[in-house]
């Protein structure tokens, strides 16, 4: 019995050429960049469009250049007639928000940021009976949750779930977030492909977590009366951390493939714990004694005088990547 002649499928040559065109109308401004978000209402499409190929395509080209051609002639219907057809859109005018939180009852806080690709400053507040304040550019929608009494727990997050791109169009745009030094602050930062400059002096930290991600971040620590915890993930950019001086915590240290820097105030009581030292170079001041290890930059070092210290940094590398380290 022979076998069914099969012919090769031009639906996929002719969907490209369709996106090509579909990215062409939008850069002229044919299909508002707002009416791509209807695209997400489209998705069980691509499954109608696999299987009419497997049915046909494959069996005649000329079937398979007609289901091309309709269902590119489809999308850009639907694009065109987004309003129309009650689709949703997403705003990608770039808009500005204030945000003031007082400080009212609170006696700590817990505050959660999710950065995106605009630059962020984060600063203490001075002056001010606000817990937080805030002046935040974004794209798509704003989530700013406030919950609680004496116990304040803050979420900031800029949702893009109908953009396909994370792009800051606008060169002016950027976040820029103070902090109330009044309460404890338990603070966690979740970074994408921004800069951020996190100058956290004269805040009470009670706890710190960030993961850097791809962005360069300048990360300035506080003194504080308590010891605290810093839990850091590095990421693909820079990341440059300032100890504080008089001030007892743990740094627990997660590289990737940025450079880290860790810069140490004068006469402190260092303890250097290098678990995994990675690939990229490993660097610190040789009055660091080694207590234990030391072979391929994997040991524990601690400066002289160490035990008796007042004030400790202890300061514990994970796995430091294939970016460079280097504590001065």
């Amino acid at each position: 019995m022979d076998k069914p002649k099969t012919y090769r499928s031009f639906l996929w040559p002719i969907l490209l050429i369709g996106v090509g065109v579909i990215w062409l109308l939008s850069s002229l401004g044919i299909i508002p960049s707002a009416n791509l978000a209807a695209l997400v209402s489209l998705w069980p499409l691509i499954l109608i469009v696999i299987g009419l190929d497997l049915l046909f395509g494959r069996r005649s080209w000329v079937a398979s250049v007609i289901i091309g051609l309709v269902v590119v002639a489809v999308v850009i219907f639907v694009l065109l007639a987004a309003p129309a057809l009650n689709l949703p859109a997403v705003n990608t005018t770039m808009q500005t928000r204030s945000i003031v939180e007082p400080l009212g009852e609170a006696a700590s806080a817990e505050v959660n940021l999710h950065l995106t690709s605009m630059p962020t400053r984060l600063y203490a507040l001075k002056d001010s009976q606000d817990l937080l304040r805030a002046e935040i550019d974004y794209y798509g929608n704003l989530e700013y949750i406030a919950a609680g009494e004496t116990v304040r727990r803050i979420s900031l997050e800029q949702r893009l779930d109908d953009v396909f791109l994370n792009i800051t169009f606008d060169t002016t745009a950027r976040w820029d977030i103070g902090l109330s030094p009044a309460v404890p602050v338990d603070l966690s930062i979740d970074g994408a492909s921004g800069s951020a400059d996190i100058d956290l002096t004269g805040l009470e930290i009670s706890s710190l977590s960030f993961d850097q991600g791809s962005g360069s971040f300048n990360v300035t620590l506080p003194m504080n009366p308590n010891e605290y915890t810093v839990n850091a993930i590095g990421g693909s950019g820079s990341l440059k951390i300032k100890l504080p001086e008089q001030t007892s915590l743990t740094l627990r240290l997660d590289g990737q493939s940025g450079s880290i820097r860790l810069q140490l105030p004068k006469n402190a009581g260092v303890r250097l714990e290098v678990i995994d030292a990675g690939s990229g170079g490993v660097n610190f001041p040789a009055s660091l004694e080694l207590v234990s290890g030391g072979e391929d930059k994997e040991g524990i070092w601690q400066s002289p005088g160490y035990e008796n210290a007042v004030y400790k940094l202890i300061i514990i590398c994970d796995d430091l990547g294939s970016g460079s380290f280097s504590l001065r």
